[in-house]
């Protein structure tokens, strides 16, 4: 009776150690923010408190974004992310663009997102990324 309790004791911790590896987290991403293009979206670059620029992004747009290390988005609620820091970088895919890279399912989103034919990258900046106004998309 006990060695059949301690083998399926050593089963169980075998096959939850060896299923542990699916869950693994790709370091390369910690600190992106992916965003679906389940809605429409806006980036407002500032720099000293003075506006750069406003990008409009439609729905159906893919959106990667990612600060410096030390410095991660901020989500103040509402579909809305700031970003603050030394280094910033947005990339933005289409629907159309993903499907033609036919990604296998289960892809990790920044291999997705690196064949993103938009790519801007900004130093010194704050960035805010929000859900667009309805009506927008």
């Amino acid at each position: 009776m006990r060695t059949t309790i301690l083998g399926a004791l050593v089963v169980t911790l075998v096959l939850v150690a060896g299923d542990r590896g699916r869950a693994q987290v790709d370091k390369a991403a910690y600190g992106t923010l992916f965003v679906a293009g389940s809605f429409a979206h806006t980036v407002t670059l500032m720099r000293n408190g003075q506006l750069l620029g406003t990008l409009s992004f439609p729905k159906g747009t893919e959106l990667s974004a990612v600060n410096d290390p030390q410095h991660p988005p901020t989500h103040t609620g509402g579909g809305r992310f700031e970003f603050h820091g030394a280094a910033f970088e947005l990339r933005a895919l289409t629907a159309d663009d993903l499907a033609a890279q036919h990604p296998q399912r289960g892809a990790p989103a920044q291999e997705i997102m690196s064949h993103a034919p938009l790519v801007l990258t900004a130093q010194g900046v704050d960035v805010v990324l929000e859900k667009a106004s309805e009506g927008k998309d």
